[in-house]
């Protein structure tokens, strides 16, 4: 039996990321409208909850990883040591990485200083395309999902992903990345991080209730 990570035919995967492609270049034409409309979601009283989240949500996931890191070198389990260190090559190669050179290639204005590409720019007034945030959060997030999937906790396993939405769409709330954007470094990061862990060659990492 092939691996559960492992897209058995690789034409579902070229299918899903033409309409990956093209429900972004649709967003980018509706940016504006899809902008206001999130920004009118929010209510004033609630806006520094975004900007908290905007600004902090990552450090959360950071803390997680290094601890599970930390655990595993102490519990000198061979498994999760890898899982981290996948973690970490996601994030290097995909959420940094990749997301930087389409920013500079890319050069999208930022929300509040207009909507187009400029193309080759090294201004961060002109990097909003795709979101590093929403990249970072959802590595994070699949990661984690992964883990709590194959560990004694299943019934959790979507908490991270939800908390990579909140961290993701907060990026439009606060206004430093149209919905577009959002979208593409989420794409970035769920790819990214599929990618790594289905190169791994375990599903449990030592995190099961036989440990």
């Amino acid at each position: 039996m092939k691996d559960i990570y492992h897209i058995s035919d690789k034409r579902y995967f070229f299918i899903f990321l033409l309409i990956l492609i093209s429900t972004i270049l649709v967003l980018i034409l509706l940016d504006a409208g899809l902008l206001m409309m999130l920004q009118g979601w929010l209510a004033e009283d609630y806006y520094f909850i975004a900007k908290l989240i905007t600004q902090k949500g990552l450090l959360l996931f950071y803390a997680i990883f290094a601890v599970l890191f930390i655990y595993s070198i102490v519990r000198k389990n061979k498994q999760l040591t890898g899982f981290c260190l996948a973690y970490l090559k996601a994030q290097l190669i995909f959420a940094f990485g990749l997301v930087r050179l389409f920013k500079i290639f890319f050069g999208r204005v930022r929300p509040e200083h207009g909507s187009e590409f400029t193309f080759f720019s090294l201004n961060y007034r002109y990097n909003s395309f795709p979101s590093g945030h929403a990249a970072d959060a959802f590595v994070s997030g699949v990661f984690l999902y992964y883990l709590l999937k194959y560990s004694r906790y299943p019934e959790s396993r979507f908490l991270p992903l939800i908390y990579a939405f909140l961290i993701a769409i907060s990026r439009s709330f606060v206004n430093v990345h149209h919905p577009s954007d959002v979208v593409a470094g989420t794409a970035i990061g769920v790819l990214g991080a599929w990618y790594c862990i289905s190169k791994l060659k375990t599903r449990t990492f030592g995190m099961t209730n036989d440990d």
